[in-house]
């Protein structure tokens, strides 16, 4: 049925009717209220006004739910309702950890949250029941280029199923987010509201200069529903403006003014200069591409050879929102809804990390859906649904127009200068010594993505059973070109290397191609909600899913096979990615239990749950898109800067090699096992505590890795030595080298003829277990109040598809040979996080507790006052300290390979500054090309948390009797607390330890900030 308010009547010959008036029927739920007949005559009736309770023996999980009023009350930054997804347990948002923050990351553009200990991509949002889709790289999670999810005045309620839900729900293991826009009643209500945002109302981030930068928003827009018929035909629209002209705070590291005249400290210089010379610095040469970063602040630190250049760039966002719904009744057995959403944004945002490089985006989100419910009996309702979603999307990646960097030649001839990486590894825009420089790697990227989608629904009821059986079918078309390295990627394996003009490794793409995916998915489902009896409920539920495949329409896809083990030199070329199609049959048996155990009235509740999910893969194309003979990447080593630009119609050099991307070519499907238990008790009638625990089970997770690496030996076997070489550092040289260690003895690949690949592969698997408290009061005389806090810990072999989005963490395995040794923290785990999120409506003027007889001025002064506020506390995200070359001897130089623990090391590693966040001497740096991984862990330090508050508060004021007007005034980090980012994690070059080792540029929050906000509603 559809959500609202509800009356609930009873009648039996011989008794009273039985009324209860007041019940919201919310998105997801399944409520049951309890009616008794007393004897007596047929005209009398019995009434009650009382919303259902908030326990109930059903199976049905509503505790995820945001409503309307703190949907539109509650102070949200930006006024992206999906950042309420925090305030339920088990929720982490991974945002701040995007490389570069708003409008620079090209794979994921709205907001990142993991749920439960799932990726966050692996969440799906459904608006009225059709996937809301957004586009970029590989994280589709809607959102515009704002990073907002728009439409607060549109949206009725959200409900957030964070594990173990019914069978109905798939296509993703994560959170499913079910999402109802508001519709149209038999009165006319509006809105028309702006809310303004400046920086003479701010404080002063930690990274600002002495003048807090220029700040400049506003968000504006009406919003009106009615009827077109009364009783019959309901309308309602939204539509909603953001324009921004941010200048942000910036932290470059640059080459400081020494390093630009071609000196180093003889400390990072390779061999070192002997004798040094008496200013402590050697001349190693003057780079042609030192432009392409800004000269250094005066008086900024200084960490030798790298300094620090304050700036504040001027970012431009524009996003615009509308949303339109008719809904008709065409009897009271049959209901019809249409609606259509779409969010057109667009940005140019100069990077924070580097004033000379900018990003360029567009993109479009549109959800159009129409859904047929039809009452057959009292016991049967079927609702069929049929939905389209698209997602538009281009990005591309330049010098700053004005800037020197604009005026460097490119390394194709005919382009703009390509990504720049000073001490870092291969990867695509990863983490480096110095800010990154050029173009964005993942540059002039487009994307089309279009999903149709059927689905039908049948409930009937029989006796104790509610029966729902259901089938659901998409039809994805992608259409993109998301070749990296259009515009080339050269990585300098130090900063001395940039300066003597020596190319560590140049990634290029000379001839990329559009590619048209397709595929179907669906799934067949059934479950039997059975009472037992009124303290006890099962649901025993069945879910099919299945796939077609990943086909490209032209039969255009490439991929590489393995014969014996080993990667193929040409690809297969055919109609689907997948030699095999492992996605045929997914089956997913779902249980849930819900028992009353002591009869009070079902005030206690235990529930339980257990259930199986899929991740089916639809946004392929970051892998896919990468391969030969349509998308080749080419890696070109050791080149000197003298001999760009290179032309792309020109022969390949015959010292550079094809890059493989592509997939598994029997690519399984990710798997999820989550089973939950609760126990929920009802304090007062409006008051609820939940104290749960949650568990799951990951495997066929996918997985980044080099699939041509050499074959290593384990340790003691020849011709692994007995002990580290003379040539490790002190406290490891000479000592014994431990049974079961990985070594390298040769560089030559199983397939010489091919380069390192990145390739997806479903070889993870994670685990996560979490302790979840909830403490409910739903709003009740002019006050709500909700705390949760959950302690969890995810564990897994990777989760990183690209360092973008994962705080500059590796996204391929360090030992593909052995993907043990990367198990340990996920990315996005966080051990404890908690929120307290309340509204109040203080009780002043006419009608309440205080001020009762205040009348005229008195009343309008004192009265319609209402005070928000969201506390958020959590401990920070691991991170992996990094090297920016590869001693493996294994030749992939994305350089996932980690240092040395130092045995010697005594002091505490975390030093918790933003100078340096932890003590590089805490680590070793292995000798290159030594054959040997270093023994240190993934994801063993953890990065700053947070701890932040948001306040707001209202006056409405009557103007008359259907007209208000409300002030709103909302503070953001009312406390102005500096929350830092995740640290620099390159602790080694080849020559020595990095400089700006642990150096944090960037907080995670903003600091304290001001909204004004105006609405007139009636």
């Amino acid at each position: 049925m559809p959500v609202g308010e509800y009356e609930i009547r009873a009648q039996k010959p011989g008794f009273t009717d039985a009324v209860r008036t007041g019940v919201h029927l919310v998105v997801g739920q399944s409520a049951t209220v309890d009616l008794s007949l007393r004897v007596g005559g047929a005209s009398q009736e019995v009434t009650v006004n009382a919303d259902a309770p908030l326990v109930n023996v059903v199976t049905r999980d509503i505790s995820g739910l945001v409503g309307e009023q703190q949907i539109k009350d509650l102070p949200l930054n930006g006024r992206s309702y999906d950042e309420l997804l925090t305030l339920n347990p088990g929720v982490v948002n991974f945002t701040w950890e995007k490389t570069g923050g708003i409008g620079v990351s090209n794979s994921t553009n709205g907001n990142n949250f993991a749920v439960s200990g799932n990726r966050p991509q692996q969440n799906l949002f459904l608006l009225n029941g059709v996937e809301f889709t957004g586009a970029a790289e590989n994280n589709m999670q809607p959102g515009g280029t704002s990073q907002q999810l728009l439409g607060v005045d549109a949206v009725r309620e959200f409900n957030v199923l964070r594990d173990s839900y019914d069978a109905e729900y798939g296509k993703r293991p994560g959170a499913q987010v079910l999402i109802v826009t508001q519709s149209g009643t038999n009165a006319f209500h509006g809105s028309l509201y702006e809310f303004l945002r400046n920086n003479a109302f701010d404080a002063r981030n930690f990274f600002d200069p002495p003048s807090v930068p220029g700040f400049h928003r506003n968000q504006f827009g009406a919003a009106l529903g009615g009827p077109i018929r009364k009783d019959k035909t309901f309308v309602f629209a939204n539509y909603e403006e953001f324009r921004q002209h941010l200048h942000q705070t910036g932290v470059d590291l640059v080459p400081d003014n020494n390093a630009r005249n071609g000196f180093l400290p003889c400390a990072i210089v390779s061999p070192a200069p002997s004798p040094c010379p008496g200013s402590g610095l050697a001349f190693v040469g003057v780079s042609p591409l030192i432009s392409a970063w800004p000269a250094p602040t005066p008086g900024a630190p200084d960490f030798g050879g790298i300094a620090e250049a304050l700036n504040s760039p001027l970012q431009t966002i524009r996003d615009d929102f509308g949303t339109f719904r008719l809904d008709h009744n065409f009897s009271q057995n049959d209901f019809l809804s249409a609606i259509y959403t779409i969010d057109d944004s667009a940005d140019f945002t100069p990077t924070s990390t580097n004033l000379y490089a900018s990003d360029v985006a567009t993109l479009r989100e549109q959800v159009a859906s129409l859904q047929e419910t039809h009452v057959f009996s009292s016991t049967v309702l079927n609702t069929a649904r049929v939905g389209f979603s698209r997602a538009g999307y281009f990005f591309t990646g330049e010098p700053t127009p004005g800037t020197p960097a604009a005026n460097l030649p490119g390394f194709l001839a005919g382009d703009h200068i390509g990504a720049l990486v000073v001490g870092g590894s291969a990867a695509s825009n990863p983490t480096a010594q110095i800010s990154l420089a050029g173009s964005n790697n993942g540059s002039n990227l487009r994307v089309a993505r279009n999903l149709f989608t059927y689905e039908d629904q049948v409930s009937f009821t029989e006796g104790r059973h509610q029966f729902n059986f259901g089938a659901w079918f998409q039809r994805l078309r992608f259409n993109e070109l998301l070749a990296l390295s259009q515009y080339g990627q050269a990585t300098f394996t130090s900063l001395q290397t940039l300066l003597q003009g020596t190319i560590g490794t140049l990634l290029y793409d000379p001839a990329p191609t559009p590619l048209g995916w397709r595929s179907w998915f669906g799934a067949f489902h059934a479950e039997d909600v059975v009472r037992l009896s009124s303290r006890l409920t099962l649901s025993l539920g069945f879910r099919d899913e299945f796939t077609n495949g990943w086909d490209e329409v032209r039969g255009r896809a490439s991929t590489y096979t393995f014969p014996n083990g080993v990667i193929s030199t040409q690809p297969h070329i055919g109609n689907s990615a997948f030699i095999v199609n492992n996605g045929k049959f997914l089956p997913q048996p779902r249980i849930g239990l819900a028992w009353s155990p002591f009869g009070n009235q079902n005030k206690t509740v235990l529930r339980a749950g257990f259930g199986m999910y899929n991740d089916l893969q639809d946004a392929l194309g970051y892998r896919t898109d990468q391969n030969a003979p349509f998308n080749p990447t080419y890696s070109l080593p050791s080149l000197p800067v003298s001999q760009l630009p290179l032309s792309p119609s020109s022969p390949v050099p015959s010292t550079a090699k094809l890059v493989p991307g592509g997939v598994q070519p029997d690519l399984q499907t990710p798997t999820l096992i989550s089973w939950s238990f609760r126990i929920e008790q009802e304090l007062t009638a409006n008051t609820a505590l939940t104290v749960g625990y949650v568990g799951s089970h990951g495997y066929h997770e996918i997985l980044g890795i080099d699939a041509n690496e050499p074959f290593p030996v384990i340790c003691p076997v020849v011709p692994c030595p007995a002990n580290y070489p003379s040539n490790f550092p002190a406290g490891i040289a000479g000592t014994a080298v431990p049974a079961g260690t990985y070594y390298v003895p040769t560089a030559t690949k199983p397939n010489p003829a091919i380069a390192n690949t990145w390739t997806y592969f479903s070889e993870a698997d994670s685990s996560y277990h979490a302790l979840q408290l909830d403490v409910n009061h739903r709003f009740s005389t002019g006050f709500a109040l909700r705390g949760v806090y959950t302690w969890s810990k995810t564990i897994d072999d990777g989760d990183s598809l690209n360092a973008t989005t994962s705080g500059g963490e590796p996204a391929l395995a360090s030992n593909p040979f052995n993907l043990r040794a990367d198990r340990g923290l996920a990315n996005f785990d966080v051990r404890n996080t908690g929120a307290v999120s309340g509204l109040y409506e203080l009780p002043l003027g006419r009608g309440k507790r205080f001020l009762n007889n205040a009348s005229g001025f008195g009343n309008g002064l004192a009265g319609g006052w209402t005070m928000n506020a969201i506390l958020t506390l959590q401990d920070g995200f691991p991170f992996t300290p990094q090297l920016s070359y590869n001693p493996s001897n294994n030749g992939d130089t994305r350089n996932p390979v980690r240092p040395f623990v130092n045995p010697a090391f005594a002091g505490p590693v975390i030093l918790g500054t933003p100078n340096q966040w932890f003590n590089p001497a805490a680590f070793l740096a292995p000798p290159n090309n030594s054959g040997f991984y270093g023994n240190l862990g993934r994801d063993t330090l953890i990065g700053p948390g947070l701890a932040t508050l948001d306040f707001s508060v209202f006056k409405d004021t009557r103007i008359r009797e259907r007209l208000n007007l409300q002030f709103r005034a909302e503070f953001f980090n009312i406390l102005n607390r500096a929350n830092f980012n995740t640290p620099n994690a390159i602790v080694f070059t080849p020559t020595g330890v990095s400089p700006t080792a642990g150096v944090i540029t960037s907080t995670s929050t903003t600091s304290r900030q001001i909204q004004f906000g105006l609405k007139l509603r009636w």
